[in-house]
């Protein structure tokens, strides 16, 4: 149901005329089924009408609570789409993108002469909470609207993509999901065009906070996007406290939390699992902000079915679980933190794209202006990275990499906590991978756990060039400071340290 200053829209016009009749006739009926005579004449009461929820409104300091069953897409759904034009964060930066959007819950003002938003009467203070169920399918939209969207043989079309948003809201707003988010990307996978669907949604200043499920299924196709939370503007809180997923077979770009704006905090309290192919970023700032993962993330790369090509480009064949982007625009940069853990997974084939790479912190230097920008990288928790398959790929536990755009600059890191096995980093390299980068050690701590078949007293270099290990082939820039300064202890409290500064080796031995 739609809610405005001068009136209610409902979702489907025909059920809840169906639905009134029914509730004036049935009173009528019942009364002449309980008489069998004028003297047994009974008349009973009407059961009160329910109300319909209000889902969609353009009132300002409002709350919304959905409790029912809310389908978009589905085969009777009446569905309003509506054109937007919004801000969006590509590797140019930020760019404006005009969109043909549906949404399930909203705080938004239309302007229904010419079907999109009305900027002028944007409602700020909405408070969305669904307690109830959201099931997105895109099958049917896609079907009806996709002669309106955008293709890479037709761009003159007038929709740059087609998005579905769950809970959508603007400015100082709050987007609360305490029950279930069910996506299935069920349309023709055959479709070129971009299918795009976001659960939570706010504008600046505001609040997203996922107490429930969120779920993304389905088939997709080679531009299905997806994103469990999202934001472009700033001073955003961002929380996933209970349980996200994504399990689809095609995909171009997908995360589970991302901003763009800067003084804002992204934390992870619960459990965000992705299973598909493409780019998967599922933790992002782009802003100065907090990007913070407290339990799990779990992740696995894998190919695209067979007769399908991915469309990301060369670079763009990541996943990582906490993404950092270094853009000359920005400023000030709080830590990269894991006090929870990471798998990264990397399940490959002979038809796996030879460039993917996998990381569970990854600092992608956009522009040379980027390396002015110090991150401090801290790991309390554990990072897991493995891979299968013919093909060998760049995975570690955190990479640094500059673009071809900046390949004359270098991730400028500053080395913090970092908790991790001790192995051999000179064969392995995947402890930190590196095509570009300034990292300073002065300060930071290596705090080694023995593995499970360690023999104590196995020494293991820890040279500059075995903990780094330099992927650009001479192609980069490859500089470190203060590694004089890095302290090396075990993580163990049964073991000692034993550290040959001389050779730059280290050994765990038993107390």
């Amino acid at each position: 149901m739609w809610q405005t200053n001068s009136m209610i829209y409902t979702r489907n016009y025909t059920d809840v005329l169906k639905a009134s009749l029914l509730r004036l006739a049935l009173p009528v009926l019942l009364l002449f089924a309980a008489c069998d005579n004028e003297d047994d004449l009974i008349v009973l009461p009407e059961e009160p009408a329910q109300e319909e929820q209000v889902l969609i409104t353009d009132q300002s300091n409002v709350t919304l609570v959905n409790t029912g069953d809310v389908v978009v897409g589905g085969e009777d759904s009446d569905d309003y789409a509506f054109a937007m034009t919004s801000t969006v964060m590509t590797d140019e930066g930020r760019v404006l993108e005009t969109t043909l959007n549906c949404c399930a819950m909203a705080g938004i003002a239309f302007d229904y002469e010419e079907n999109k938003t009305d900027s002028t009467r944007a409602p700020e203070g909405v408070t969305l909470i669904n307690r109830g169920n959201i099931t997105i399918h895109t099958k049917a939209l896609v079907e009806r609207y996709k002669d309106q969207i955008q293709t890479p043989d037709d761009t003159q079309r007038p929709y740059t993509y087609f998005r579905i948003l769950a809970m959508y809201v603007g400015k100082n707003s709050t987007v609360i999901n305490e029950g279930a988010i069910n996506v299935y990307f069920d349309h023709d996978p055959d479709i070129t065009s971009t299918i795009y669907v976001m659960g939570l949604v706010g504008g600046e200043g505001s609040t997203l906070i996922n107490n429930g499920e969120i779920h993304f299924y389905g088939t997709g196709s080679v531009a299905t996007r997806m994103r469990g939370m999202a934001t472009f503007g700033s001073n955003i809180s961002a929380f996933n406290n209970s349980i996200m997923t994504a399990e689809i077979d095609m995909c171009e770009d997908a995360r589970m939390i991302t901003t763009g704006g800067s003084n804002s905090n992204v934390i992870n309290d619960g459990e965000m699992r992705m299973r598909l192919p493409g780019k998967v970023l599922c933790m992002t700032r782009y802003g100065d902000s907090n990007l913070i993962n407290n339990n799990l993330i779990d992740l696995t790369s894998v190919d695209m079915p067979e007769g399908y090509e991915s469309i990301v480009t060369d670079e763009d064949h990541i996943i990582c679980g906490l993404y950092e982007p270094l853009q000359a625009s920005r400023t000030g940069m709080p830590s990269l933190l894991n006090r929870g853990t990471i798998n990264v997974r990397i399940e490959g084939t002979q038809r796996s794209e030879p460039l993917m790479q996998g990381y569970g912190m990854f600092c992608d230097l956009m522009a040379a202006g980027g390396e002015k920008l110090e991150v401090n990288v801290v790991n309390d928790g554990t990072i897991n990275i493995s891979q299968s398959g013919p093909i060998h790929f760049n995975m570690a536990e955190a990479g640094f990499v500059a673009r071809q755009t900046a390949a004359k600059g270098a991730c400028t890191i500053k080395l913090g906590r970092w908790c991790t096995t001790l192995r051999d980093f000179a064969t392995t390299h995947d402890l930190f991978l590196a095509k570009g980068i300034n990292m300073n050690y002065s300060g930071g701590e290596l705090q080694l756990v023995s593995a499970d078949d360690y023999v104590p007293g196995t020494a293991y270099s820890v040279a500059p060039e075995a903990l780094v290990y330099d992927a650009g082939g001479g192609n980069f820039r490859y500089e470190y400071v203060g590694y004089d300064a890095l302290r090396i202890t075990s993580s163990d409290v049964s073991y000692d340290v034993a550290w040959d500064r001389t050779n730059h080796t280290v050994s765990l031995n038993s107390k």
